[in-house]
């Protein structure tokens, strides 16, 4: 019996473990990191997925880059291959970024630019439907096409409109969209927004 106690002594009940230690087991054991899907909930991924067919066509009309002849391994080559040097001091590291730099607006690219009407088509057809809507039916409206709550700011009134924010912005993408909202019209403004900051944050070209 002696044997016995000193034996459940030195074993580490599963109750006494922390959330955090098992989570810390896992990761040492290999298991893969949360994804983005995971860290912004359930929804997210329907999100992506819709995101990604609407681009479809915008992708589409970009052309693929042309790539470089290959070498005819028969031919020899006629310039000598250059040697590699390792430089006698590592390169000095990157300053970080003025965070007022970052709030700038950003160019879209013209994929971007061409998603952004998809979105701004679909947005104001489904508002159409909504005569002088609320804020909360906006917000309806947006849920009903797709969009998720974590990624729609506002919306809220403004004198007579409703205002509202879109964050479009997935897999390295800059695309935010900025809309307003009076009777049966809408405006459907996109803009481009580093990573580093919030669609709110920019600092637009006006």
């Amino acid at each position: 019996m002696c044997a016995l106690a000193l034996a459940a002594c030195g074993t580490e009940r599963a109750g006494d473990r922390s959330p955090k230690a098992g989570l810390d087991d896992r990761v040492e054991a290999g298991s893969p990191a949360p994804s983005p899907a995971d860290s912004e909930g359930a929804e997210f991924l329907p999100f992506m997925e819709l995101l990604v067919s609407l681009a479809e066509p915008c992708v589409k009309d970009v052309p693929a880059p042309e790539l470089p002849d290959e070498p005819d391994p028969a031919e020899p080559p006629t310039e000598p291959v250059p040697e590699l040097s390792v430089p006698d001091e590592p390169p000095p590291t990157s300053e970080p970024r003025d965070p007022e730099a970052a709030k700038k607006e950003v160019e879209l690219s013209s994929v971007e630019k061409c998603e952004a009407g998809i979105h701004a088509r679909r947005i104001t057809k489904a508002l159409k439907g909504t005569p002088d809507p609320t804020p909360r039916q906006v917000r309806e409206v947006l849920r009903g096409l797709g969009y998720i709550d974590e990624r729609i700011h506002g919306p809220q009134r403004s004198d007579e409109s409703v205002e509202f924010t879109l964050d479009l912005r997935v897999m390295g993408g800059q695309l935010c969209l900025s809309g307003s909202a009076k009777g049966t019209r809408s405006v459907i403004e996109p803009y481009g927004a580093s990573p580093e900051v919030g669609c709110l944050d920019v600092q637009r070209h006006r």
